[in-house]
């Protein structure tokens, strides 16, 4: 659903391109156990976990929540370049 909603916008993916964003996406089809071993991490217990990490890597990860639309997206965003800047 996020990847529908949030991913394919257009205003999403300029974003992205200002900001210099990559996106990285991992597939847990075969169920790792390194991909499973990171769900407490970031407070889940399966996929999907959407999470910013802004450049700072003393800043911390913004961990979406599992369900967002752009706007929540966007703001996140923000707040990652904030915290790098």
């Amino acid at each position: 659903m996020n990847e529908s909603r949030v991913f394919s916008n257009k205003e999403i993916l300029a974003k992205l391109k200002e900001l210099n964003v990559l996106l990285i996406k991992a597939d847990n089809t075969k169920r790792l156990q390194t991909i499973s071993d990171d769900f407490p991490r970031y407070g889940r217990v399966a996929l999907p976990v959407n999470v910013i990490a802004p450049a700072d890597p003393n800043a911390p990860v913004i961990v979406m929540p599992e369900v967002f639309g752009p706007e929540e997206a966007l703001k996140a965003l923000e707040e990652a370049a904030k915290a790098s800047r």
